[in-house]
């Protein structure tokens, strides 16, 4: 007996169309790895200073240099003469900022390695009131007389309540 092997390269339709979404996968991952060209930091500057309708005015300012650092603030002061400023450097050893405010409730505080300075006016100090405990009172058995009452005390009885229902005819 014989053995003949035949090769037989026609496709079915379900081998072409799988064989068209491999294809695809394949170019969408060549292009999403796609090489990324870092170009070096450039030095910049901005900032903006805007008053609202309300009298509130923020700003802000930063400039960059070509180390990637950057050096900045960011402030607001309100109708009311609250104000925060921000005062900020970012480099390669973290973000460093350091606050100046008066809003009322602040301390000067230095948490997480960012100086916090207030200089808000404190409030009047609640007033401490001290509770006044009674003078402690004598008490003194006696043998007093037994107290009776004029007239017995009764209840009054009343004749029961009686009703009826009308008749519809």
């Amino acid at each position: 007996m014989r053995f003949h092997h035949r090769f037989h390269f026609a496709t079915s339709g379900k081998e072409f169309t799988m064989f068209s979404k491999v294809l695809v996968c394949c170019l969408f991952a060549y292009v999403a790895c796609g090489v990324v060209v870092e170009h070096p930091p450039q030095p910049y500057s901005f900032g903006y200073d805007n008053v609202d309708e309300f009298g509130t005015r923020m700003t802000r300012q930063e400039t960059g240099d070509e180390f990637n650092n950057k050096v900045g603030s960011y402030s607001y002061v309100d109708a009311f003469g609250v104000s925060r400023v921000v005062k900020y450097v970012a480099d390669a050893t973290g973000f460093h900022p350091t606050v100046e405010t008066n809003e009322p409730g602040t301390k000067t505080s230095v948490p997480a390695d960012a100086p916090f300075f207030s200089s808000a006016v404190e409030g009047p100090h609640p007033v401490v009131v001290k509770a006044v405990h009674p003078a402690p009172v004598a008490v003194r058995a006696t043998l007093g007389t037994p107290v009776v009452h004029a007239a017995p005390f009764t209840y009054a009885h009343h004749a029961p309540l009686g009703y009826a229902v009308a008749s519809p005819f």
